[in-house]
């Protein structure tokens, strides 16, 4: 058991966030969600709702860390829930650079332009960004009188939301009062047992999702994706802090931007060795430090 006893993993996980929301007895907690963040009816989101990446829940896993993205239609329209637990520089560039994919996949060879379709992004945040607001909402529309150009765009215009969790557990925190959909995103956040019972108590879209939480998180092999999603997180925070640090060192001394790049690749190299390190300390396995390093046997070998 990687987790005590008073632990839960939380829906910021992954795995845990798509095994949930994917979960027929919690069905009514994603349309709560889905319903408070975009006003999009809650009967016809029932009525509606399919998911169209072919993404397994928890009990048909066969791999582990099999993880695919959460993509809801609706009557053609599709719905793209991510969960961000860490910031990171490009994070918003890749997102939106999948906005395009899905937008492009609207497209048939016959037609010529796209079809009267939507994409909506949802971004579940576990970061301060913009401003306090706990949903922000973007679209295209003229800035000064928020314009929108004509009925098509305003049918067919990308929406996408970014939602606070940070926020959300400050004013839990603070002891203000909470909406039901801001306990709905609360209760993503929270790694506790009795806290989890709390928050849902009373509330059977809640208390649905909180019995899977605690369910996934007794299993060996969700905990085993945890510990790999954690472990890669912590490397890639490693990587970049020595990229950036001895890329701007590199990039000082020499002025050019081929020594920038020379910095930023030795630095990702001595970063994976020194995590390597790290993790044979902790005995480790070495086929399971190679592929989380990228580094291969025999490098790690030396490393001993």
């Amino acid at each position: 058991m990687l987790l005590n006893k008073d632990k839960v993993i939380t829906m910021m996980s992954d795995a845990v966030f798509k095994s949930v929301l994917q979960d027929r007895s919690c069905e009514d907690y994603l349309v709560d969600i889905i319903e408070g963040i975009t006003k999009i009816n809650k009967d016809y989101i029932k009525r509606n709702l399919v998911f169209k990446n072919s993404e397994l829940t928890k009990e048909e896993i066969e791999e582990k860390g099999k993880v695919t993205d959460l993509l809801i239609e609706l009557q053609g329209n599709i719905i793209n829930l991510e969960m961000n637990k860490y910031y990171y520089e490009g994070l918003f560039n890749k997102n939106d650079r999948y906005v395009t994919k899905l937008k492009e996949g609207m497209i048939t060879k016959k037609e010529k332009f796209v079809k009267e379709k939507k994409v909506i992004q949802i971004n579940f945040n576990n970061f301060d960004m913009f401003d306090e607001r706990v949903i922000i909402k973007f679209k295209m529309m003229d800035p000064e009188r928020h314009l929108i150009r004509s009925e098509y765009m305003k049918v067919t215009d990308t929406e996408i939301y970014y939602i606070n969790l940070k926020r959300v557990r400050q004013k839990y925190y603070n002891k203000d009062k909470l909406t039901k959909l801001e306990k709905e995103l609360l209760i993503m956040t929270t790694d506790n047992k009795e806290e989890l019972r709390k928050i849902s108590r009373g509330c059977r879209e809640m208390e649905s999702v909180a019995k899977k939480i605690s369910k996934l998180s007794k299993e060996e092999e969700m905990q085993g994706i945890y510990l790999k999603e954690e472990q890669e997180a912590f490397i890639r925070d490693q990587i970049r802090a020595y990229a950036m640090a001895d890329g701007h060192a590199e990039g000082k001394a020499e002025g050019k931007k081929e020594g920038i790049k020379e910095g930023k690749n030795q630095g990702i190299i001595e970063s994976k060795k020194e995590i390597a390190v790290n993790m044979l300390n902790k005995k480790m396995d070495i086929k399971t430090i190679s592929d989380i390093t990228g580094l291969s046997i025999d490098e790690i070998e030396k490393l001993k």
